[in-house]
């Protein structure tokens, strides 16, 4: 995933919103890995890979994330993937059909 826009920010995190019993924060980089469940090596590549960020850490600065668009983000990359392994699947079963 690219750097995103604000407006398509705003648009993931309308489509993949926070579950009902989490609210929305401006997080550090620790945080947000326990919120979404990650270890701080994963966030770490996810940040390299494009989870925005309000804040860019790093040479002593703290990080600054905002719960919403990091959840948003993180579930739509994982969307993504899920939908490049059924087309994966399907390829494979289209190619072992025409072999037999």
């Amino acid at each position: 995933m690219n750097e995103l826009s604000e407006a398509e920010i705003e648009h993931l995190i309308e489509r993949f919103p926070l579950p009902d019993d989490r609210a929305d924060a401006i997080l550090g980089l620790g945080d947000t890995a326990l919120a979404l469940g990650v270890s701080l090596p994963t966030m770490q590549r996810y940040l390299k890979i494009g989870l925005p960020a309000i804040k860019r850490g790093g040479m002593g600065r703290l990080w600054r994330i905002r719960l919403a668009a990091a959840w948003a983000w993180r579930q739509a990359l994982m969307a993504e993937d899920a939908q490049r392994k059924s087309r994966r699947k399907q390829a494979r079963s289209a190619l072992a059909c025409q072999r037999r």
